[in-house]
């Protein structure tokens, strides 16, 4: 692991806050260069502020949930928390969707499938995050003894964060190629619910959360698969009725 990518006279660059940054601000940059006639600048701007803010509370919310509940009251309390990491990106994913449906209500320039032209930079921004999270060593593997598993926490772990982000870039060529498709939201929860379940399944820290064998996430991820799957069986029924 790298968590520390520079500590050179007085000048420290920790790995994962870059790569949060990096993920962001590139995410940003490549939404906005795919922007539909239908959304300005500055409204895109707008809404991104907005975007980042519910995610931010989203993502330390889940968190929170998972954790134990005699330390949620300290976490809660404490600035440091709130400040710095300590995310769970489907929190994030909950709380900037929600973010996004309720304001489509109110402005139909946001609505629906208005936005499909988010969800590639999205999978490539939440990529980029996810190597931040390789380099810092969180999220991390159970132990394993294949070829490519690398060391981190004492022992050789799978390199979930690294399973994520390959899987992550595949479904952004995949969906890629469909973006045109008005059904490309159920497309993205399904794959990505397939992808984080299956992930889960090799990850090893113990800050996850859960109950009846499947950690907090994979509930998620399970909800995610049967939305779209719902979502994609009510849309092929509609065009046979």
């Amino acid at each position: 692991m790298w968590p520390v990518l520079l500590d050179w006279q007085g000048t420290t660059i920790y790995a994962y806050p870059l790569f949060i940054g990096l993920s962001w601000g590139i995410g940003y940059r490549f939404a906005e260069s795919r922007l539909p006639a239908s959304l300005s600048r500055a409204q895109f701007s707008c809404w991104m502020l907005g975007l980042f803010l519910a995610s931010w509370i989203g993502a330390k919310a889940l968190f929170i949930f998972t954790q134990d509940r005699w330390a949620t009251g300290d976490l809660i309390r404490a600035t440091n928390f709130w400040l710095g990491g300590g995310f769970v990106f489907l929190g994030g994913l909950i709380g900037g969707g929600l973010y996004t449906f309720l304001l489509g209500l109110v402005l139909p320039h946001f609505h629906g499938a208005k936005m499909n032209f988010l969800l590639v930079p999205l999978l490539w921004s939440h990529a980029i995050g996810r190597v931040g999270c390789f380099l810092a060593g969180c999220c991390y593997g159970i132990e394993s003894h294949l070829p490519w598993a690398v060391e981190t926490h004492g022992v050789h772990r799978h390199p979930t964060q690294l399973y994520e982000a390959g899987g992550l870039a595949l479904l952004a060529f995949v969906l890629r190629k469909r973006e045109a498709h008005p059904l490309l939201l159920p497309w993205y929860l399904l794959g990505y619910g397939v992808l984080r379940w299956s992930v889960e399944c090799f990850r090893g820290d113990e800050l996850r959360g859960g109950w009846g064998g499947q950690s907090t996430s994979q509930w998620v991820a399970l909800l995610m698969i049967a939305a779209g799957i719902s979502w994609l069986a009510r849309s092929q029924l509609s065009k046979k009725t």
